[in-house]
């Protein structure tokens, strides 16, 4: 999808801002500790804390774990908050064999790797008698997508294993299960192609889509969608997505 200049904003309080979610309270606090709160607002006992962050307007909030939670939020933020764009940030299992752990995946679409057909041969994605069902691709605005990838320095990412983290682009992966198997991993990197696999994106994504906004996923890698320690790298993977979400916004016009 082709994307629209981001303006520059009169920034105050009521200034369309950036909506950033996080699935887990984790990845939510690095940002909401960062910023100056102006208020924070609970609708269907979500908290939305305004302010700002890295001299940019915000709302951050927490949308929870899974595809429906997120698209709850997503339509909530979208609802309640003039926003110029949104940006999803977390963590993520690997599905390509080339990237490790820590690494940043930067997406402005997303597959539902579990929305399809169960035929007599398996499943397939997609419902191909419905026209607009035949492939679950949502795909937002790339305004904010583009303005990372122009970034012309280094986004002081934290080491992993000894090595310093890499930032790819490519397709996510969105489904309502956690993978911790390397059969199903492969299976859905197989079927989708992504470069990730995590439970929300997809859900966001499409939300911005009908919203006409940029969206932005920021997935950092924090398990192999094996049977990986999540918990193991969570904290430094999240980190490093809290990194990148900071300069998009010390970027932004």
């Amino acid at each position: 999808m082709s994307s629209q200049p981001l303006d520059p904003p009169e920034k105050s309080a009521a200034s369309p801002a950036i909506g950033i979610l996080g699935a887990l309270p984790e990845e939510v606090a690095m940002l909401t500790e960062a910023m100056e709160t102006f208020s924070t607002h609970t609708h269907l006992g979500r908290q939305f804390h305004q302010g700002s962050l890295a001299g940019q307007p915000v709302v951050v909030v927490q949308g929870g774990v899974g595809k429906v939670r997120a698209a709850t939020t997503a339509a909530l933020l979208v609802a309640h908050f003039p926003l110029r764009g949104i940006i999803f940030t977390g963590v993520a299992g690997a599905l390509a064999d080339h990237l490790q752990m820590g690494d940043v995946v930067l997406a402005h679409a997303a597959i539902e790797h579990d929305f399809g057909t169960g035929r007599e041969e398996g499943f397939v994605l997609g419902i191909d008698f419905i026209p607009e069902l035949r492939h679950p691709l949502a795909e937002a605005d790339s305004a904010l997508y583009d303005l990372i990838l122009a970034h012309p320095g280094r986004i002081p990412l934290h080491p992993l294993q000894g090595r310093d983290p890499i930032i790819h682009q490519g397709l996510v992966a969105t489904g309502d299960v956690f993978v911790a198997h390397a059969g199903l991993r492969q299976e859905i990197q197989k079927r989708t192609g992504a470069l990730v696999v995590e439970m929300e994106g997809a859900a966001v994504v499409r939300v911005a889509q009908e919203a006409g906004i940029p969206c932005l996923l920021v997935r950092s890698v924090s398990d192999a969608g094996d049977d990986t320690d999540f918990l193991s790298f969570f904290q430094t993977a999240a980190l490093n997505s809290a990194a990148v979400v900071h300069t998009v916004l010390q970027n932004l016009p």
